[in-house]
């Protein structure tokens, strides 16, 4: 009897094992994504799973992280480089490569690049991965432009996308954080260019119907209006040297 019970608790943690292994299989951590902040998926399981399968979990938001509710609180990220970090468990031998995109958070197909790196849930333990280990860290960099962003008021969501080449066909997994960029300028927040206006062009008046008189000189010269200065020349001594161009000498 006691040997029963023994062997029927064996079973039932070597299932739980298993299926925390096979679940959780890992993601970003740093900046703390929305799977964790809005949606309250567990860090130990259903944060990892890859996307078709994390659905089932989202009250029917999907698996996507950039349809997950938005996180209000926003999390700081710098300008220029700095470092994400994730984590994975290590029941296989996690490989393929992970990219990172700066996205509108209202419109998905607004985005840039900011990162990429091969096998990076191996970044920190380049080894072979073995079942049983704990779930192992990794990082890997990003550099943030301080211009041309796509976000809304210094707001973007952050993305980050990994394509774990371990079995085939691939497994997709992703995970969004809002962050609130420090010392950039978005698209939206970039002033209009500037709009430059050409003078009206001048005009020669007429020999024939010769405007006020003004000046009475015996020579007159243009006031920077160029092509006038030959009209006033022929006009002075008939008083025709109109005082708004020329100017008596």
């Amino acid at each position: 009897m006691k040997t029963a019970a023994v062997l029927a608790a064996t079973v039932a943690l070597i299932a739980t094992t298993s299926t925390t292994q096979v679940a959780a299989h890992g993601g970003m951590t740093t900046p703390q994504p929305r799977a964790i902040r809005t949606m309250g998926l567990s860090i130990d399981s259903t944060f990892g799973h890859p996307i078709p399968m994390r659905a089932s979990y989202t009250n029917g938001k999907g698996g996507d992280c950039i349809n997950f509710t938005q996180d209000k609180n926003l999390q700081p990220l710098a300008t220029g480089k700095s470092k994400i970090k994730m984590r994975a468990n290590d029941g296989a031998n996690h490989v393929g490569p992970c990219t990172v995109y700066l996205v509108d958070p209202t419109s998905n197909s607004k985005r840039i690049e900011v990162g990429s790196m091969k096998d990076c849930m191996r970044s920190l333990h380049p080894g072979p991965g073995s079942k049983g280990t704990p779930p192992i860290p990794a990082e890997m960099e990003i550099n943030v432009p301080t211009s041309g962003l796509p976000c809304r008021d210094g707001h973007c969501v952050l993305q980050f996308v990994w394509e774990a080449q371990h079995i085939s066909p691939s497994e997709f997994y992703n995970n969004c954080a809002d962050v609130k960029i420090d010392g950039g300028s978005s698209r939206n927040d970039d002033p209009p260019p500037t709009q430059t206006q050409e003078p009206p062009a001048q005009t020669q008046p007429p020999a024939t119907q010769p405007p006020a008189t003004g000046g009475g000189g015996k020579w007159c010269a243009a006031q920077d209006v160029p092509g006038l200065a030959d009209w006033c020349k022929w006009n002075c001594e008939a008083g025709n040297c109109p005082a708004s161009h020329c100017k008596s000498c």
